[in-house]
This record gives structure tokens, sequence and C-alpha cells, in this order.
């Protein structure tokens, strides 16, 4: 180590961290990290009987920091490094473990004993000069990125793409796809991992298409029933555009494009129908030339908002662009062709929730995000009309529908709920099904102080009607501080559970997971 790295360490263990208003609400109560890696051969059976039939694993990730963060006030719940818990069931029993996705932010931290890195609000300000190093910047490259951004300039890609290494915390979604079992992050390649043990096998950057520097791909592709042909993209941090990519079942590319957009945004998820692909560009801008701002995602509804429409497996097809009020969606439920329209079924915010839009917190409470409803759209191709059916007014994400319609006419939907009267910091108190061709919306409470994440849709068999299936997902109870794996009966969710299984420990509140059946 050379004299301007020793200066750059001394220099920054003298650095002072800014401080948060208040406690961070990202590192409290079931948000907080379960450190431990656990195996549980057999877990006990609370209420009801675990089917039969139903015979898979239940995969489902979480964002936790392994260490303490470098400034805990900065923390954001998506800075957390992947946690992934399998549920196995088979013959009436269930088995858990939890194992860290090992990414190489990870390993070097792990190496080190502590936390070197800062996240989507902190990377400049809370990075260690120790973190920089370990991703291969000399004293001398540092100081010439600290007088660059003084004027106003940004690293070259390939630093770009070192930097982008130290936010790759492979923490928000696990999937089957491509023959194996990913674990994803938006802006990076995906992880490998292994579906009994759970190991960490390595990057998959489906041979060399999926880059960083080119947006990685987000943690939502969408996969053709039947066909399995898997659709994604990766939008780029320091301009508008994105690249869109279609992989075959095996992993092979089909198509690779770029695509312009005014000006670079966070577009976490995206649509597909059996026809086309739907692009999401609102307006969370990002502002990747200012990362020493905490607000590097900034909410900017002046800059307008717009829906990208392109023939989905035409690598010369121009987009469509549709202009659309103001708003923000992190996740759609699904999308089908209607003739020469586009139905769109979305949860929509009226702002870009989660992130702080003017400063004056670091951490707003859960509660005083504004509320996603569930809303059906209807685009016109043709006309560019866009009709708009709210569908419900209580607060709602992680919406799903039966895996086999994806892409195509649904009639049901699931969705985690937020209902009246809930308590706490808890994200979602209820469960709901969606009868989109009866309007109906029906509520399973799950009680004052007991919250879920994301709840799957399993089918009963591989030829069931659509709605007809098991929902499985994990709840958390507060006043016990205890988890478990509930299965309930996905056509009337009045009925008491199937099967409430108890975790031996935690689970922390999470993102999405994927459910796997064991013929697979």
């Amino acid at each position: 180590m050379g004299l301007a790295e020793d200066l750059l360490l001394a220099l920054d263990k003298k650095r002072p961290r800014p401080r948060a208003f208040r406690p961070n609400p990202y590192l409290e109560g079931n948000f907080a990290p379960v450190g431990r890696e656990s195996d549980a051969p057999s877990l006990e059976v609370l209420r009801g009987e675990v089917p039969r039939d139903l015979r898979g694993t239940l995969y489902r990730m979480s964002p936790g920091p392994r260490f303490e963060p470098p400034n805990p006030d900065l923390y954001h719940w998506f800075d957390g490094d992947g946690m992934i818990d399998a549920f196995v069931i088979e013959g009436g029993r269930v088995s858990h473990k939890n194992r860290w996705v090992r990414t190489e932010k990870l390993a070097l931290e792990e190496r080190a004993g502590h936390a070197l890195f800062g996240g989507i609000r902190d990377l400049a300000l809370s990075t260690t000069i120790e973190g920089w190093l370990a991703l291969g910047f000399s004293g001398t490259e540092l100081i010439t990125l600290q007088a660059q951004a003084l004027l106003g300039k940004g690293p070259s890609e390939e630093q770009f793409e070192r930097i982008l290494r130290a936010v790759d915390r492979s923490n928000t979604s696990i999937q089957r796809m491509a023959g194996r079992l990913l674990s994803l992050v938006e802006g990076s390649p995906a992880h490998e991992i292994d579906p009994v043990t759970l190991a960490t096998k390595g990057r998959f950057d489906f041979g060399g298409t999926v880059r960083s520097g080119k947006g990685g791909m987000v943690a939502h592709p969408k996969i053709e029933p039947g066909t399995e042909t898997i659709y994604t993209f990766g939008y780029w941090g320091g301009r508008g555009g994105l690249t869109y990519h279609v992989f075959e079942k095996d992993g092979a590319v089909r198509l690779s494009r770029d695509i312009e957009a005014p000006f670079p945004a966070m577009m976490h998820d995206f649509s597909v129908t059996e026809t086309r692909a739907v692009f999401y560009h609102l307006p969370a801008v990002l502002h990747m030339d200012d990362m020493k701002s905490p607000n590097s995602v900034r909410w900017q509804p002046s800059r307008g908002a717009r829906i990208g429409v392109v023939l989905r497996d035409d690598p010369a097809a121009p987009v469509r662009w549709y202009e659309i009020p103001p708003c923000y969606v992190f996740h759609p439920m699904n999308a089908f062709d209607d003739g020469n329209a586009v139905v769109l079924d979305i949860v929509r915010y009226s702002r870009l929730p989660l992130f702080d839009p003017g400063g004056e917190t670091m951490n707003p409470h859960i509660e005083e995000y504004p509320p996603g409803l569930l809303v059906r759209l209807r685009l016109d191709l043709d006309t560019g009309r866009i009709s708009e059916t709210i569908l419900d007014d209580a607060p709602c994400e992680f919406p799903v529908v039966n895996p086999r319609f994806a892409t195509r006419r649904h009639r049901y939907g699931w969705v985690a709920a937020r209902i009246a009267p809930t308590c706490g910091r808890g994200i979602m108190n209820a469960i709901g099904r969606v009868d989109f061709e009866t309007g109906e919306v029906r509520y399973r409470n799950l009680g004052r102080s007991t919250y879920t994440n994301e709840a799957l849709f399993v089918p009963r068999t591989e030829t069931a009607p659509e709605g007809d299936g098991y929902l499985i997902t994990t709840v958390y109870h507060a006043d016990e501080a205890a988890s478990d794996l509930l299965i309930l009966d996905a056509t009337n969710l009045d009925a008491e559970p199937v099967a409430v299984v108890r975790a031996r420990q935690r689970v922390p509140f999470g993102f999405h997971g994927t459910w796997v059946p064991a013929s697979d």
C-alpha cells in the first residue's frame, strides 16, 4: 500500500458521519436482520394439516445487513444483504433453512470483519476508504475521482462498473429460470444458488450479456408460461434508457437491444403481454452524478411520466411512448392484450414511496408513505387514450396471479393489504383476493399485530382451474416476535387456515419469493 492509500485511510477515520433526524425504522422490529444461518429439519404445525399434495420449496428473499452499516442513520431497506429462507414441504412436513447470498460485496466485508460500503443513499458518504481499496481503486484514483466530482464529472464506465459491485446485495427476489435458481437485484447480474444447500455458486450473467455497466437486470423477469422464455431488462444509471433482453428457456440470448428514454429513472419492474413489453418510465429520477447526496433518487414530477410499449419479440420494432399523469409503480400484477389495447393491472402510488422527497427526514415511518392502490389501466394503442379503474381503496402491495396466467387475461389476483385496525411499523396486515369478473375484493384480516409479506399462489394441480390452489406466505407476530409459515385456501380466504407452521427463528420482512414444485 502506498503513501496516498495510507493518507486516505488516516483521513477516513476522522471523517464525520451525518446523523439522522430520528431512529431508523429499517433496523428495528421485523425489519431488523437475522444474522444467524440455521437449519431446522422439522417445524411444528400449530394449526391444521400441511396438505400432502403440496410438494416443493418456498424460497423467499429478505434484505438485512450482515454487519452494522457504516452509517446506520442513512441505511435504507434496499441496502441489506440478501438472505434466502427456504421452506421445504414434503409428505405433510416442513423443514427450513436460511443462508446469506454471498456476493463479492459480502465476501469482502466478511474478510474484513465489518461493513465497508454505504448504500443507495450514502454510497460515497459512508463507504470506507478500505472498501474502495478492496474494490481495486488506488489512492491516486480515488483522489482523481474526488476532483472530478467537484467539476461535475463522473467516473469512467469501467470505474462505474467497479463501483456498482459495492451495491450488489442480491437481495430482492429469487427465481427459477434458465435451468437455475437465481437471486436477483436490479442493476446487477444474477447470482446462482444451489437449490438444496442454498450455497452461492457465483454470478450468472447469461453468457456476458447482462452487465452492471449496462443496467444489469431488474429483479422481476417475466417467464412465459409453457415456453419458459425469459423477458427482462436493466435500466441505465448515468443516462436515460434501458437494455431489453429476451432469453430462451436455457438462458441462450434471443434478443438484446438498447432503448433510449428522456432521463435516467428508477424502473423497478415492467409488464409483458403475449405480444408486447411495457415499460414504466416515471419521475423517480436518478442522480448518479451526485453520489454525495443522500437523495440520489429524487421525485421530480415536473419531468413527466410515460409508458413505453414495444413488440416484445421484434428486435427492430419502434418504441411508442404514451404520456400519463405523474405516479409511481413498483409492481404490476399482470398484463394482457385486448384487441389493439393493452390492459395493465398495477399498484399505483401518487408519488415515489420509501424515499424522502424533500430531505427533511431520512427515514419516514412506514405509515407515512402514500398508499399504493390496485388500478386497472387500459391503453388504446391506436388513439393513445388511457382509461383507469381503481379496483379498491385499501392500500396494497405485492400483487400476484396464478403463474399459468402470466402475460394473458386473468380473472383472479391476490395482494398483501393494509386494513384498519393495525399497529406498529408493519407493512401489511391482510391478504386480499380480487375477482376481476365480478369486481369483488375480499380480505382476510390477520389481526392487529400480525403482518404479512408477499403471498404466492400455488396451483392445486397442473390442470386445476385458475383460482384453485393455495396461498403461501410468512407472517410475523409483533407481540411474540415470532414468525409462521401460513398456508391458505386461495378460493376461500375466510376459511380456517389450511396450516400454520411455526418457524424456529424470526423471518424478517422481505420482498419476493418463488415456489418450485418438487417435480422441478
